[in-house]
């Protein structure tokens, strides 16, 4: 696209302007439409929404559900929102046209006061003015936005298409907010040193050519239709720390944590067999490497051992510091499907 760009030469923006006051005049239009974005896909197709959601009062879902009045319609919102894939950025989910296009008329009626909405960031008006404008904001763009996914699976495909270009597109901030199925930590579950890891999906081995006998080959793509399998080597999850870990220009990377699992987080969860592959990110400041995880318990029961989990001596070496908070619980959220409010 570079190539076939015209100079624009007519253009008093171009012509008469230097390039780093256009640089701050980009700067100027990503700060007014929202320097922090939710890159999702809807109905195959990219889109972005702008970040509204405030994370400084912490995850307050569950906080709020159970304040609210039983069989009333906020307890009805509540429970949705405890069960959204986007976790405490629900506010910005409601704010996409993939959400409002599925809601029935219970939801479109129900209005809660406390809830901003967002509006459209026009955020691809000015990359289309004309090639030369969008070969020279695109870098900009990347530079000074914060690109937030709740998807996995959408993150590691995005990052495959633009993370590696990092001179023409210098990502420098990310924010990952995940819940994750209970499937996906079990594959870091510790079991017996002489025991395989746990793999999920359809294999029954690899034969001579390096293709599995389901059909599948050895990048985890299937040729069949069935589902590729999911190991602690190969999983979503992984491929977007494999992404992360390439990317050189990161100045800012915050990755908020959940599981779907009922049982509680210190009992099946061992953070460093999880995480180990982000101690191989490289964010120049450690402090802007944030990895937000659940609170632990002070002293409980029963549970993995300590070795297990980012704290204290675990964390000397780490790029990345550690920052816990309160997570809805899962049970409880699971008794409410029952109508049920737990103990």
């Amino acid at each position: 696209m570079a190539v076939t760009a015209l100079a624009q030469d007519g253009s008093p923006f171009f012509s008469m302007l230097p390039p780093e006051i256009r640089d701050m005049i980009y700067q100027d239009v990503w700060s007014t439409i929202g320097s922090k974005q939710h890159i999702y896909k809807d109905n195959e197709r990219w889109s972005h929404v702008p970040c509204i959601a405030d994370y400084s009062t912490g995850d307050n879902r569950f906080e709020k559900f159970t304040q609210s009045a039983r069989g009333s319609e906020e307890e009805y919102h509540w429970v949705k929102r405890l069960k959204s894939e986007w976790c405490y950025h629900w506010c910005c989910e409601q704010s996409t046209p993939s959400w409002q296009r599925i809601q029935d008329e219970r939801n479109m009626l129900w209005k809660d006061e406390n809830v901003k909405q967002a509006s459209p960031s026009g955020l691809m008006s000015l990359l289309l003015v004309c090639k030369r404008m969008y070969h020279e904001a695109l870098p900009s763009l990347c530079a000074n936005t914060t690109f937030i996914f709740t998807d996995l699976s959408e993150a590691h495909e995005w990052l495959s298409l633009y993370g590696g270009s990092p001179e023409k597109l210098p990502i420098r901030s990310l924010e990952i907010c995940i819940l994750t199925s209970q499937n996906m930590t079990e594959l870091y579950f510790p079991t017996s040193e002489e025991g395989p890891n746990p793999t999920f999906g359809h294999s029954n081995g690899s034969n001579s050519n390096g293709s599995n006998s389901n059909g599948s080959n050895s990048n985890g793509s299937n040729s069949n239709g069935s589902h590729p399998r999911i190991s602690r080597r190969s999983n979503p999850w992984q491929r977007v720390c494999d992404q992360l870990a390439i990317l050189p220009n990161l100045q800012s990377l915050y990755i908020w944590f959940h599981s779907r699992d009922l049982r509680e987080w210190h009992k099946r969860m061992s953070e460093t067999c999880f995480f180990a592959r982000l101690f191989h990110v490289h964010v120049k400041d450690r402090n802007k490497f944030v990895l937000a995880l659940p609170d632990l318990p002070l002293k409980p029961k029963r549970g993995l051992p300590s070795h297990h989990f980012l704290e204290n001596e675990m964390l000397e070496d780490a790029p990345f510091v550690v920052e816990r908070g309160p997570r809805p619980n899962n049970w409880r959220v699971h008794l409410m499907a029952s109508g049920l409010r737990g103990p």
